[in-house]
Formats: C-alpha cells, sequence, structure tokens
C-alpha cells in the first residue's frame, strides 16, 4: 500500500476495500471464513468469545494433546482392571455379628 493509498483513505477520499479493513481490524477471517470473529491484538490471538491464546499456549498445544491421550489411555485401562476385578471379586465376607457360631463362655 502506498503513502497516497493511505491518505485516501484517511481522508475519506476513498473506502479501503473489506479485506483491507479486516486486516487492520486484526481479523483473522481474510484468511479463512473459519476464523471469522478471532483477531490478533497485542501478540494474543483472541476468540469471538474472549479467551485469549498465547504464541506460547499454541506452540504448547501437541504436547498437551499428547498428554491427554495417554491419560486416557491409562483411565481406559484401570476401568478395565476395575470391571474385571469386579466380575471376578469374590463374594464379601460377613461380619462377626452375622456369624452362625455360638461362643462358649467358661
Amino acid at each position: 500500500m502506498s503513502e497516497k493509498t493511505a491518505q485516501r483513505w484517511k481522508n475519506a477520499t476513498t473506502c479501503p476495500p473489506e479485506s483491507a479493513l479486516m486486516l487492520l481490524r486484526g481479523d483473522l477471517e481474510c484468511f479463512d471464513p473459519k476464523w471469522s470473529g478471532w483477531v490478533c491484538r497485542r501478540g494474543l490471538l483472541i476468540s469471538p468469545e474472549g479467551w485469549q491464546i498465547t504464541r506460547h499456549d499454541v506452540l504448547a498445544t501437541p504436547l498437551m494433546r499428547s498428554q491427554i491421550a495417554i491419560y486416557q489411555s491409562e483411565n481406559r485401562a484401570l476401568k478395565a482392571q476395575v470391571a474385571y476385578l469386579d466380575l471376578t471379586s469374590i463374594e464379601e465376607q460377613p461380619l462377626p455379628e452375622e456369624w452362625d457360631v455360638q461362643i462358649i463362655m467358661a
């Protein structure tokens, strides 16, 4: 963009194209419609709901996904173990007051 073009936009002699306005606002829809409402401001990626994501958050996402997958796998394995133990467990033993035994005192 030339300085003359910017001056015409500033003086309202001409209107900038919508794509230029979107870029100036930091609206990411100009790159892909699926990013409608997302903006970049002060080094943050901001969702339409107001969630703020830093560059470091984005870089950490693959690690978090990997950790979540491992936790989910371990959780499934533990649930399977619990289910197996529930099926194969011994019946609960009766409490002493339920025993059918007479105690003889000498």
